[in-house]
């Protein structure tokens, strides 16, 4: 009985023992589990400082670096490679700060730095290049405003290169293809196909300014040809060298001289427009008014304007701002504003005549010589508004489709 007694007194004690070392070791756990939260928590604490303090200096960098771009930017001068020179130099530097930082950071990264610094180079070369095409664009565009309206809002859109008369017929591809599958154009009759693609082209709400300019102008050519006037389409044909005359239409011994701009309606046209027209219509007159040889005055010129000989018409589908109404107004310049683009006909049925006779031929807007067929010069030449109306007056499609 003592035995028993004694051995359920040490299990006792032994429990009380090891109950007191577990109530220690609980308790330096928990002291553990505290600290390490607070440990934890100054670490957050200092993180979070420290990225604060972080996000302060990069938003300080980008304010210093817009002020330093304004500040460049804002130079008169027009010495391109100086403004450009500096420009490049400036993130120049910045890229070399990277590349400083990089070689001599904790743990060097070498070969990222000279990666850097080659690219930190050529980068430079590249911003300066930019930058001088860019001024140059830009004051270009302030001595020839009409340069605006060739300029592609995308790198995707385009400006047709024409293509001279002699030039090789690579493989006659016909344009016909940009706007039909390849089964559309194998199984339809021809009728059908060209058709289907003039009605796509039409709709193709994706065209290069240059061909909107082009519609706009053969639109507004069509307007006049209504009323009896001969047509020459000199934006079309002469490109660049049309002097801002882009249709010229005469009647009897009246002479229209006409500049088409076929801008967004938010869009407003300004006085140096209405300027470009005044100049451009005397420059006509003097070339082709010459009823002696005596030196042409200005009031001589400004007689003409007045008794409707010499007609400069602004003809345009945006606004004009009020300055520029009262100039063209004090000029004698006819302003039509807010003339959208309406439906004309496009296809253009020419006759050729050679020693075995006339050819009829009919041109689609995508065709190669669409642009350099006149129509008018011959009895029974006209303007199209489908594929079978030209057909049936014994036109054919022209051979020559590449563009």
């Amino acid at each position: 009985m003592d035995n028993l007694e004694r051995s359920v007194s040490e299990h006792e004690t032994k429990v009380e023992k090891d109950r007191e070392e577990w109530k220690i070791k609980v308790e330096k756990w928990n002291e553990k589990i505290k600290n390490d939260k607070a440990e934890v928590e100054t670490k957050v604490e200092k993180d979070r400082e420290e990225w604060k303090i972080k996000v302060e200096k990069w938003n300080e960098k980008i304010k210093n670096d817009k002020a330093e771009v304004e500040k460049i930017a804002k130079q008169k001068s027009m010495g391109f490679p100086w403004l450009a020179e500096a420009y490049a130099d400036y993130f120049a530097l910045k890229d070399g700060e990277l590349e400083k930082y990089l070689k001599y950071k904790k743990h060097p990264a070498y070969t990222t730095a000279e990666n850097v610094k080659q690219i930190k180079q050529a980068k430079r070369e590249l911003l300066k290049e930019n930058k001088i095409v860019s001024y140059k664009i830009t004051y270009f565009e302030k001595l020839f405003p009409w340069l605006s309206e060739l300029i592609a809002d995308n790198e995707d859109e385009y400006i047709p290169v024409k293509i001279g008369d002699n030039d090789e017929d690579e493989g006659n591809e016909d344009r016909v293809n940009d706007f039909l599958t390849p089964e559309e154009y194998k199984s339809l009759p021809t009728v059908e196909r060209n058709q289907m693609a003039l009605d796509r082209y039409l709709k193709n709400r994706n065209k290069s300014k240059w061909a909107i300019g082009r519609d706009y102008e053969m639109y507004v050519g069509y307007l006049y040809e209504q009323n009896g006037y001969s047509i020459e389409y000199k934006g079309i044909l002469d490109g660049f060298e049309d002097l801002g005359r882009d249709v010229i239409a005469k009647k009897d011994e009246e002479v229209c001289i006409i500049q088409c701009k076929y801008w967004a309606q938010y869009k407003e046209i300004h006085e140096k427009h209405i300027f470009q027209l005044f100049g451009t219509t005397m420059e006509y007159w003097i070339q082709n008014f010459r009823y002696s040889k005596k030196p042409k005055t200005f009031e001589e010129f400004a007689k003409f304007l007045n008794e409707n000989k010499l007609r400069p018409i602004f003809f345009t589908s945006a606004n004009l701002s009020g300055k520029a109404k009262e100039i063209a107004n004090a000029l004698n310049i006819e302003i039509r504003e807010n003339e959208p683009i309406g439906e004309f006909p496009r296809i253009k049925c020419n006759i050729n005549s050679d020693e075995f006779g006339q050819t009829k031929i009919y041109h689609l807007p995508m065709d190669q010589q669409y642009d350099r067929t006149i129509i008018g010069n011959r009895s029974g030449e006209f303007y199209a508004f489908t594929v079978k109306e030209a057909e049936d007056a014994g036109f054919r499609r022209a051979f020559k489709h590449r563009f």
